[in-house]
């Protein structure tokens, strides 16, 4: 869970991003964000080790500001995919799966819902994260890929190109109790026959990086 200081220091932020400020307030993001994510991803270590994002934006090549206006924590995240949560003003999002696939990992999960027997163990992954509260997002492309048929009985999974499941929650009362927490393990525990799905039938990306 995290403390009511912790949107207060968002809100904050908002209107004073620039990195003097940031330095300036630096105890009450470790003290209000940083530590309350800590341990909750003490919590969650059976899901594999926890990444905690920087709270600088590079600002080299893209227009944005100095200092980044969500908290987010990456949990069991190899190269097939893992666990999410964030908290920003926006909400709190819990997600899992495979966030921006390279292009060979997008081939090789259409393979796999293009074979009945590997799309039947998706959908009943996708079915346990629903039931835990997780949806998965809507199609990116507009149009069937390349090389398979416009009436694929599976043409919307094809259509896919963000292969995660996610909730938005509102910023609630809750978030500042125990149930936070709680709501969290439910949701990524749903989650996990899905990253095991993606770790066997799409794995890591065979592309050499840029």
């Amino acid at each position: 869970m995290w403390p009511p200081e912790a949107l207060d220091f968002l809100r904050d932020l908002e209107d004073n991003n620039d990195r003097d400020w940031f330095k300036a307030n630096r105890g009450r993001y470790d003290a209000h964000l940083l530590e309350p994510g800590r341990e909750l991803a003490g919590r969650l270590t059976d899901l594999g080790e926890a990444h905690f994002f920087r709270p600088y934006n590079d600002t080299r090549f893209h227009l944005r500001p100095p200092i980044k206006e969500q908290f987010g924590i990456a949990i069991g995240y190899g190269g097939a995919g893992g666990y999410y949560v964030e908290l920003s003003l926006d909400g709190l999002l819990v997600a899992a799966g495979l966030h921006q696939p390279a292009s060979d990992q997008v081939e090789r999960f259409r393979a796999a819902i293009d074979d009945g027997r590997r799309a039947a163990a998706f959908e009943r992954a996708v079915e346990t994260a629903g039931a835990a509260g997780l949806a998965v997002p809507d199609p990116e492309l507009k149009r069937a890929p390349r090389g398979y048929s416009p009436d694929h009985p599976r043409i919307d999974r094809l259509r896919m190109k963000e292969l995660t499941v996610y909730r938005r929650h509102p910023l609630e009362p809750w978030l500042h109790e125990p149930t936070c927490d709680d709501l969290i393990r439910t949701e990524l525990d749903g989650a996990r026959p899905l990253v095991a799905w993606l770790g066997k039938h799409v794995g890591p990306s065979q592309r050499p990086r840029r």
